[in-house]
């Protein structure tokens, strides 16, 4: 069986595998990219009009990438920006630039998301800790009653990746692509109800060979 590894502990692989390892951030992007756009090619969505809706943490990144990827391959995609593009992460800012690059400009407001054929939600990543901001949780809100399929980058957002909990608001997803390990959040409470079918894709993420050891090690550094 898979271990399963909360938020701190995904945190700590990591920032081994980007620090220690030298895996640079970017390509992390571009292969979770893939992987979710593998789920969402596999036949089960309908890819006729694709919104994906993107925070500014490096998930929102992540996102980017997959509005992107898509755009690429011809499929009709939206991106959504939720937020002030100023206070992006580095990665975000630059992932952002390259979309434009590519053409796709990014919208700031939907009016009615049941336009859509399916939903990626990109919005909060596994370091949410605190309550989604009142007026995320209403689009959050307004995401959910579309009743429209939505595909979760890492974990559904607004739930806690480590305890499952509801932190406010919380996507519904139909499934959650996640990344080196499942998270623990994801298979309990809350969590196991909102995240769907879960697909575990390996991108990269460094894996011991004693993920325990390996965990006390770091914490101890």
């Amino acid at each position: 069986m898979v271990e399963a590894v909360t938020a701190q502990e995904m945190q700590l692989l990591d920032r081994y595998t980007i620090e220690e390892i030298g895996m640079p951030p970017l390509v992390l992007m571009e292969r979770t990219a893939q992987s979710v756009i593998e789920v969402l090619a596999a036949g089960k969505y309908d890819l006729s009009h694709v919104l994906v809706i993107a925070g500014l943490s490096n998930n929102g990144g992540d996102g980017i990438v997959i509005s992107r990827l898509l755009s690429q391959k011809g499929v009709n995609v939206d991106l959504l920006i939720l937020g002030d593009e100023k206070r992006a992460s580095a990665n975000t800012a630059t992932q952002l630039k390259i979309a434009r690059n590519y053409g796709i400009e990014p919208k700031h407001r939907i009016n009615d998301f049941k336009n859509y054929s399916v939903i990626v939600d990109a919005l909060f990543g596994i370091g949410l800790s605190k309550p989604v901001p009142v007026k995320l949780g209403e689009i959050i809100k307004r995401v959910n009653a579309a009743n429209i399929p939505v595909v979760s980058v890492d974990v559904p957002s607004g739930i806690n990746a480590t305890t499952g909990e509801i932190l406010g608001s919380a996507i519904r997803a139909s499934a959650t692509v996640t990344f080196g390990y499942p998270k623990t959040g994801l298979l309990k409470q809350e969590g196991l109800k909102r995240a769907g079918d879960i697909y575990v894709k390996d991108i990269g993420i460094f894996r011991p060979a004693n993920l325990e050891e390996f965990l006390t090690a770091q914490r101890e550094e």
